[in-house]
Parts: structure tokens; C-alpha cells; sequence
């Protein structure tokens, strides 16, 4: 018992900062939901008068018996007029809390997820987070709010003011239903446990599936270019039999859990009715009291059985709470500097030009992927408005020299300054607003080619959009699509080549105007044509930012002011591509191996 009394308040502790701002829509859908459950215990009290003071009243004349029996029916019906509209009245304001519950239940984990470090991301899909925010977990909190918030309220007024009346109509057939009553309570306390077992079990499931469904749908081009659609269809099809049969174990078994008390309701009223009778015919119990008792009796069992359904339901949203909070809850591993300690970008910036410090530096840096070590004792310095080129081997620590730069993942040791300052001490949009960076694999989102370049600054103009496009040469092909820049990109840019996605990121990274740019091999997918335009937007870059270029195609790093050959996590030699190539060296090593 301490045991649940502690989970509830866990629960509903942690959905209250949710409900936040909803209070008064709480509490009048409640005082509706009460003065409905008013009108619902009135109904069945009111077949008692039109039994015995109506029909059964032989002591009244047929017409008094008639008039009495449509006045009271017509009471019957105004009550339940009543009852209708104060129940529309509470789940108008339900409605209102539940969709704005789970609206800023949806925020805050989207808001968590935004914040968190690359390192999560390796280790959670986009299939299972979407699942949290729009899945089964979701669903299950919002059937349990609807019955707390709405359902509780009404059934419990109607339930004190049946247990009332019933009390005063015959002890022996109260006794008779709080009997039943309590065996229906004994099996639902069995049953919680078991449900949100299965509840739990059920959801992981589902998270598997979605992993892998998200994963098919983003790999579409992969699965037609290595003919395994067969084998994919299997694969989800395996998928969708397992969340069936899950489906099956659980929505049986919930159904079997909620047949158990639901069956003692039935064998209790089968045992109600052969009480009244036997009470009716050798104690005198008039008809009337015998029908209102059963009508009463018949809101109170629903009372209880609704009550413990809701407890069963409970289980379930548990389950799904849990599994959102523990992404919401999860701290990242690059956590934001507090605000009355965070550094000024642009003031740090020029304090770093004037001492001429370095604009990026690494200080004795360590840092690994979980138990793969890429850095140990790494320095580095680059400066302002140097153009720097970073070649070496897969896995040589090229890429991670960017992400470390950027903060998308901390270093284990060491540090790692801009603008002189550790990266830690500003705030991380601040500080990555100075950075532009073209990936070797851009992402492309559902959306016009021009709104998938102002992505990188929203308040630009079309002008400033269409000049960046220059810049990065995306006319060269979006004059030949049917709708030019207004043209809609299909789902992660299947429609465009991979140097036409390149070039739109580069634009991208033109747009946002950083101070540092990150070329990830941006050249890679690039035709020669491309290569050459690519080529040239990026030297004339290079007179006015700094500019950081991770190349496997050594050719595009022929004109850097310096070169830095990576290999184990280490450089293993520096210079101009000309000085390289004359030294015989790593460098050299790595070039004859590409040609």
C-alpha cells in the first residue's frame, strides 16, 4: 500500500508542472462534474415515486395515478436534460486541460531533446522519440486524465448519494452489495501489477519497431540501390507480428482483468434480485424501493468497477510517464553555462583579436566515443582568417577536431577555447552562431529550396536567401526546376543530386554570415564542374573568414594557408601542400595512397 500511495503522488507531482495555467478549466470541469453526478444519483430515486406513488398507488384513482406517473416522468426527463448539459459543459473544460496538458508534455520533451548532446542522439533513434511524443505513452496519460479529471468527480457524488439511499431502504441488501463490493476491489488489486507489466512490455515493443521503420523510411534510396526490399519486408513485417501479438497478449488481458470485477458485478446483482424478491414477498419490501435500490445499486457497481478500471489505467499512463520523463529527465552531457556567468561572443571576440590570441585552440584535449579513444594530450591552434585544411586516415579524429570545436560533444579532459575563452563559458547558440558548416551528408528538410536555405537564418530577406544561392551556385540547377526556388525538396532531399544538396547547405552556411566555416568534405559528391564552382565560392570565403576544410579529396586543400595531417588522433606533420609533398612524409604517404 505505502508502495502505490508513493507512486501516485510521484505521478501526479511530476504532470502537475504540465497542468500549469489550466487550474480554473480543472476546476470547472470538476463543479460540473459534480452537479452531473448530482442529477445521475436523482434519476433511479426518482422510480421509486412513479412505482409506488403511480402505478403500484391503489389507493389513488386512475387518473391521480396517470398524472402522477407523467409528472414525475417529466421530472425524470428534466433531470436528465440537465445532467446532459452539465456534463457537455465539464468535458469542455476537460478537453481544454487534457490537449493543453499533453501540448506542454510534448514541448518540454521536444524542448529536452533539442538540448541534449550528440551523445544521445547515438544512442536513441528518431523512431523511438517520436513514439514518445505521439505514440501509445501520450495516449495512455490522456485516457487516464480523462477518467480523473472528469469521471471521478461525478461517480463519486452519485456514489455517496446512492450508498445513502440505499442505506435507508434495506440493510440486508447493503451488506449483500458491500460484499461484492469488496471483491471486486480484491481482484483489481491483483490486476494493477499485471497491467502495467504489460503495459511496459508493450511499449518497448512498439519503441523496436519504430527504430526500425524510421530507419527504413530514411533508407529508401539504400534499400532500392542494394535490391533488399524483400528482405526489408520481412524484416517488418516480423515487426508488425510481434507488436500484433503484443497488441493481442495485452488488450486480452486487460480485457480478462477488467472481466473479473466485472463478473461479480453481475453474480452480485443475480444475488441482489433473489434477496429483493425474497424480501418483497415474506418482509413486505414494496416494488418501488426494490427498483430504485437496483437502479441505485446498478451506479454504484458501475462506480466501482469504473473506478478500478481507472486503476488499472493508471498503470498504463505510469508506464508511458515514465518512459517520457526519462528522456526529459536525462541531463546532457553538455550543459549550458548559467546566465549571469555566460561570456559575450562578440566582446570575447574582439578582446581575442586585439591580444591576438588564437581563435580556436586545443589544450591538452582527451576525448573518446564510449571506449573507442580518438584524442589523448591533442593541441592545436588555429587563427583568425587562416583557411586550414584537416586530412588523414578514417577515424584519425578530423571530424571530431569540428564537433569538439562546435561543443557536440565535450572533451574528457583539457579544453577547448574560442575566441580565447573556454568553449563552456559561453552559451552554446551563441557560440555556434559563429560557426558554418557544410556537411558531407546535408539534411534536407520537406520544404521549398529556399526555405530549406533560410533555415540557417529565418529573419532574412529573399534578397539576402537568393544572394547566398549565388554564392554557392545553386542557380547553376535551380533554374531548371519547374517552380525555381519555390520548388519543394521530397523527404531528406531524394529529388537532388548529392553535390546539389551540398551546394544548398553551403548557402546555408553563407546565409547565416559565422565567422568560421567548416567545410566536412563538401567537395566529396561534387561532378568536376561542381568541384570547380564549389572551389572557387570557397577561396573567396577564405579571404574573409576563418575557414576550416576536412577533405579526403586532397586537390580541394591545394590552396589553404596550411595543412594538418591527422593520423591516430594525433598531428603528425603541418605546412602548405607544397612544403608537404616535399617532405616525403605523412602527407605524402596519404596522397599517394589517394591517387
Amino acid at each position: 500500500m505505502n508502495t502505490d500511495k508513493k507512486q501516485k503522488l510521484n505521478f501526479w507531482k511530476t504532470l502537475s508542472q504540465y497542468i500549469g495555467g489550466y487550474k480554473f478549466r480543472i476546476f470547472v470541469s470538476v463543479i460540473f462534474s459534480l452537479l452531473t453526478g448530482i442529477m445521475v444519483a436523482a434519476q433511479p430515486l426518482i422510480i421509486k415515486y412513479i412505482v409506488d406513488d403511480g402505478i403500484s398507488n391503489t389507493a389513488a384513482s386512475a387518473d391521480m395515478r396517470v398524472r402522477i406517473v407523467v409528472f414525475f416522468c417529466g421530472v425524470y426527463v428534466l433531470i436528465s436534460f440537465l445532467r446532459i448539459f452539465l456534463w457537455a459543459i465539464a468535458a469542455n473544460s476537460m478537453y481544454n486541460v487534457l490537449e493543453g496538458t499533453l501540448t506542454n508534455l510534448r514541448n518540454a520533451f521536444f524542448t529536452s531533446v533539442q538540448n541534449l548532446s550528440m551523445s544521445f542522439y547515438d544512442k536513441t533513434s528518431s523512431g523511438e522519440l517520436y513514439n514518445c511524443i505521439m505514440g501509445s505513452p501520450m495516449a495512455n496519460i490522456k485516457t487516464y486524465l480523462s477518467s480523473v479529471i472528469i469521471s471521478v468527480p461525478y461517480q463519486s457524488v452519485s456514489f455517496i448519494i446512492s450508498i445513502t439511499a440505499l442505506l435507508s431502504y434495506d440493510w440486508l441488501l447493503t451488506v449483500i452489495l458491500v460484499a461484492v463490493t469488496l471483491v471486486m476491489v480484491a481482484f483489481n488489486l491483483a490486476s494493477r501489477k499485471k497491467v502495467k507489466s504489460i503495459a511496459k512490455d508493450y511499449i518497448s515493443t512498439e519503441n523496436q519497431a519504430s527504430k526500425y521503420i524510421n530507419d527504413m523510411f530514411h533508407g529508401l534510396e539504400a534499400t532500392k540501390l542494394y535490391s533488399v526490399e524483400n528482405d526489408t519486408i520481412y524484416k517488418f513485417r516480423r515487426y508488425t507480428d510481434q507488436i500484433r501479438k503484443k497488441g493481442i497478449d495485452m488488450s486480452f488481458s486487460v480485457m480478462i482483468e477488467h472481466t473479473k470485477p466485472e463478473f461479480m458485478q453481475y453474480l452480485g446483482t443475480a444475488v441482489i434480485y433473489i434477496a429483493g424478491a425474497l424480501l418483497c414477498i415474506y418482509r413486505g419490501l414494496s416494488t418501488g424501493v426494490l427498483f430504485a435500490f437496483i437502479s441505485s445499486m446498478s451506479i454504484i457497481l458501475t462506480t466501482i468497477s469504473s473506478f478500478l478500471q481507472i486503476g488499472l489505467t493508471k498503470s498504463s499512463a505510469e508506464a508511458g510517464l515514465d518512459k517520457i520523463m526519462k528522456v526529459i529527465n536525462t541531463a546532457s552531457e553538455t550543459p549550458e553555462v548559467k546566465e549571469n556567468r555566460k561570456r559575450n561572443v562578440e566582446i570575447e571576440r574582439n578582446s581575442s583579436q586585439d591580444k591576438n590570441k588564437p581563435c580556436i585552440e586545443f589544450e591538452h584535449v582527451s576525448f573518446g566515443y564510449d571506449d573507442k579513444k580518438i584524442y589523448t594530450d591533442f593541441n592545436c591552434k588555429i587563427n583568425y582568417n587562416e583557411s586550414v585544411g584537416l586530412v588523414g586516415g578514417s577515424g584519425s579524429g578530423k571530424s571530431t577536431f569540428t564537433k569538439l570545436a562546435m561543443r557536440l560533444y565535450d572533451a574528457d579532459s583539457g579544453v577547448v577555447r574560442l575566441h580565447g575563452r573556454d568553449i563552456k563559458e559561453f552559451n552554446t547558440h551563441d557560440m555556434r552562431k559563429c560557426f558554418g558548416v557544410v556537411p558531407q551528408n546535408p539534411f534536407m528538410f520537406q520544404c521549398s529550396i529556399m526555405e530549406n536555405v533560410r533555415i540557417a537564418r529565418p529573419d532574412a530577406t529573399n534578397s539576402e536567401v537568393i544572394k547566398a544561392m549565388e554564392m554557392a551556385h545553386v542557380h547553376e540547377f535551380v533554374n531548371d526546376l519547374p517552380q525555381g526556388w519555390n520548388t519543394i525538396i521530397g523527404d531528406g532531399g531524394l529529388s537532388l543530386s548529392g553535390g546539389q544538396k551540398q551546394r544548398v547547405a553551403i548557402a546555408r552556411a553563407i546565409l547565416g554570415n559565422p565567422d568560421i566555416l567548416i567545410f566536412d568534405e563538401a567537395t566529396s559528391a561534387l561532378d568536376n564542374i561542381s568541384e570547380a564552382l564549389i572551389q572557387k565560392s570557397m577561396e573567396e570565403l577564405m579571404k574573409t573568414h576563418t575557414v576550416i576544410i576536412v577533405a579526403h579529396r586532397l586537390t580541394t586543400i591545394r590552396n589553404v594557408d596550411r595543412i594538418l595531417v591527422f593520423k591516430d588522433g594525433n598531428i603528425a606533420e603541418e605546412g602548405k601542400f607544397d612544403e608537404l609533398v616535399e617532405r616525403n612524409g605523412a602527407f605524402k604517404e596519404l596522397l599517394t595512397f589517394k591517387d
